[in-house]
């Protein structure tokens, strides 16, 4: 029995990935770099020290992960400052979600600034029981970590867990966890493979929560 469902934050419950990735082609650009939106939709639902770490290597500049990181921070939230929405659908889910007693966790590998910024935006923060984001990791997606340790802070067992995911590596990374898999297929987070989620939509307003828990 499904006891608690554990969501990606963009491309999930935010309309965010083009928003990132237009930082991510802005911030490169000022190092020199045109880089194609196809080459960092390859990056989606990894951590943004594994994205830059490969990136600053790959086009050999002259910057530090700290420091082209808060470039690209700063250039994404103007950006979302004018471009924030849920996906949708979303809300509504959430709140069936929680008449039906369902514990509820984000689990992104965004930084916890970032998540809790979405949240308050939409005025949804206060629906979730935890909140786990890549500074509370070691290993990025499709490593299982951030997963079992939204399932230890609800104080459920991973086969409790339903996952939504967006990307390849979040859906790989929950089924590693031994976790159930709903993949989402948002265009705005490119051609992903979502072949090994339990189940795959593209409208949170048609999910069926029977398919979820």
């Amino acid at each position: 029995m499904i006891k608690a469902v554990i969501f990606d934050l963009d491309g999930v419950m935010v309309d965010s990935e083009r928003v990132h990735i237009e930082a991510e082609k802005q911030t490169m650009l000022k190092y020199g770099v045109r880089i194609s939106s196809e080459e960092l939709r390859r990056y989606t639902g990894t951590t943004a020290r594994f994205m830059f770490t490969e990136l600053v290597e790959k086009y050999k500049l002259n910057t530090t992960f700290e420091k082209i990181f808060s470039e690209k921070e700063e250039i994404l939230f103007k950006l979302m400052e004018k471009d924030v929405q849920p996906t949708k659908g979303i809300i509504e889910l959430l709140e069936k979600l929680k008449r039906e007693n369902i514990k509820l966790a984000i689990a992104s590998s965004s930084h916890k600034r970032l998540i809790t910024y979405v949240l308050e935006k939409l005025n949804i923060v206060d629906l979730f029981d935890s909140i786990v984001s890549s500074e509370d990791v070691i290993y990025g997606k499709p490593n299982p970590e951030i997963f079992l340790r939204a399932a230890n802070e609800l104080n459920v067992n991973p086969v409790e867990c339903s996952v939504i995911e967006d990307s390849k590596l979040g859906v790989e990374a929950a089924k590693s966890a031994g976790m159930k898999c709903v993949g989402y297929r948002n265009p705005d987070s490119g051609n992903q493979d979502l072949s090994k989620a339990d189940v795959v939509i593209d409208n949170f307003s048609a999910l069926n929560l029977r398919e979820l828990l």
